[in-house]
């Protein structure tokens, strides 16, 4: 737990600050419950509270195999769908995100339809 104080805590000196991660800390809302593909609700709002003290505004998930995320305050938990396994109605595909000067923007892009 001081790790990620010491780790994360000169995000805030960076114009973007984000964190890649498997597991997602919540699949929509960060108060919903505890299933397979989240964390527990105690240490899930004790990891965020410090990723948002720290000025991480974007963590990028994936392992729900089904695009979903949320808003824990100013910071954007996005959960990415799978290259291959599907377990819901987005097709396979990969999330694209482009990293600006004042912003970070992102958006799921389907493989069907890509120019090869």
């Amino acid at each position: 737990s001081s790790g990620i104080n010491a780790e994360y805590g000169g995000a805030k000196n960076y114009p973007h600050s984000v964190v890649f991660q498997h597991i997602p800390w919540f699949l929509k809302e960060p108060n919903e419950e505890k299933v397979y593909y989240n964390f527990p609700i105690e240490f899930r709002t004790n990891m965020l509270r410090k990723f948002v003290d720290a000025g991480i505004t974007k963590i990028f998930c994936g392992h729900f195999h089904k695009n979903a995320g949320g808003w824990f305050e100013n910071c954007e938990v996005i959960v990415t769908s799978a290259v291959g396994l599907q377990q819901g109605g987005d097709r396979n595909g990969f999330r694209l995100v482009t990293v600006g000067r004042e912003t970070i923007t992102h958006r799921y892009v389907e493989l069907e339809g890509i120019d090869e």
